[in-house]
């Protein structure tokens, strides 16, 4: 009995060893096949995700334009805030510094020659309160305002911007900062020009002139030319001078 059990218990064992090598090629293409199909299905996918992603880029930077006005705009609601805050013995600092840096954002965020044209001419002396200046040239200039940050040292803050290769470029200027009433420029011959920047806030009641060039596409110090030095007697040669406020006619 227990040889005839066995004998079954064998057979069936056999039985199902030829059925499982009969089945386990289907089984493993089967599996192949369905592996394939997901494969090809997430390519697919991929693909189109990123055709999809590409032609929106454009589009969704031609739906987030830049907007000279509102950029004056925002700048402006940050400075009013900077100066509706209350800064004797250095209260506020912390609000201070971080409405200072959100504007230094916006200024640092003035990509291209394209964006920097469209704030000059949307710019208004008279409305605007952030300090803007611009040479005749359009290829220099200046943002400048009262930071109320004195606690640290840094009472006013100067972002310079030029034109090079078709680029726009960002750059602080050396010396300590200061608000600039004007920028004059003198060209001595076809590849150098000199920008200078005046400012009649100084001590003493004098005129600070600096002279900047665009040299190889950087803006450094420049020297500044003799007919500005001779201005008002003043004849010495400085990339920084101070000259005597001219008195009134």
């Amino acid at each position: 009995m227990e040889k005839g059990y066995s004998s079954i218990h064998k057979g069936g064992w056999l039985i199902l060893a030829m059925g499982n090598r009969i089945n386990i090629p289907t089984l493993i293409k089967s599996f192949i096949l369905m592996r394939l199909k997901t494969i090809i299905f997430l390519l697919i996918g991929c693909g189109f995700l990123i055709h999809f992603t590409s032609c929106n880029v454009p589009n969704n930077r031609e739906h987030n334009q830049f907007n000279a006005k509102d950029t004056f705009f925002q700048l402006d609601s940050l400075l009013t805030q900077i100066n509706s805050l209350d800064t004797r013995d250095c209260k506020n600092l912390d609000a201070i510094v971080t409405l200072n840096e959100k504007m230094r954002g916006i200024v640092e965020g003035i990509r291209s020659p394209k964006e920097f044209d469209e704030l000059v001419r949307a710019f208004d002396a008279d409305k605007h309160k952030i300090g803007f200046l611009v040479s005749e040239d359009d290829l220099f200039g200046v943002f400048s305002w009262q930071t109320k940050m004195d606690c640290l040292g840094h009472g006013i803050k100067n972002i310079a911007f030029y034109k090079s290769d078709d680029e726009l470029l960002a750059s602080s200027l050396y010396g300590k900062p200061m608000i600039y009433d004007k920028i004059t420029l003198e060209r001595l011959n076809q590849n150098k020009t000199i920008y200078l920047l005046h400012s009649g806030v100084s001590k003493q009641n004098q005129i600070v002139t600096k002279g900047y060039s665009i040299t190889n596409g950087i803006l450094v110090e420049s020297q500044i030319p003799l007919s500005e030095q001779s201005y008002n007697g003043y004849t010495i040669t400085t990339m920084e001078k101070e000259t005597d406020s001219i008195p009134p006619q």
